[in-house]
């Protein structure tokens, strides 16, 4: 393997890495909301309006 395949290899690996990291964060940031979410509406079913 040559020089310049080595460093499109890393390149390659570093863009794939970022990549699937924000993917992963994206996907944190929803399933928190969506926790929060379901908390609410756990706790608004024992304090009832009446």
């Amino acid at each position: 393997m040559n020089f310049e395949a080595g460093i499109r290899l890393i390149f390659f690996l570093v863009l794939f890495g970022i990549s699937n990291s924000l993917i992963m964060l994206r996907r944190y940031g929803y399933d928190i909301k969506k926790r929060k979410f379901l908390q609410h509406e756990k706790i608004s079913k024992l304090y009832l309006k009446d």
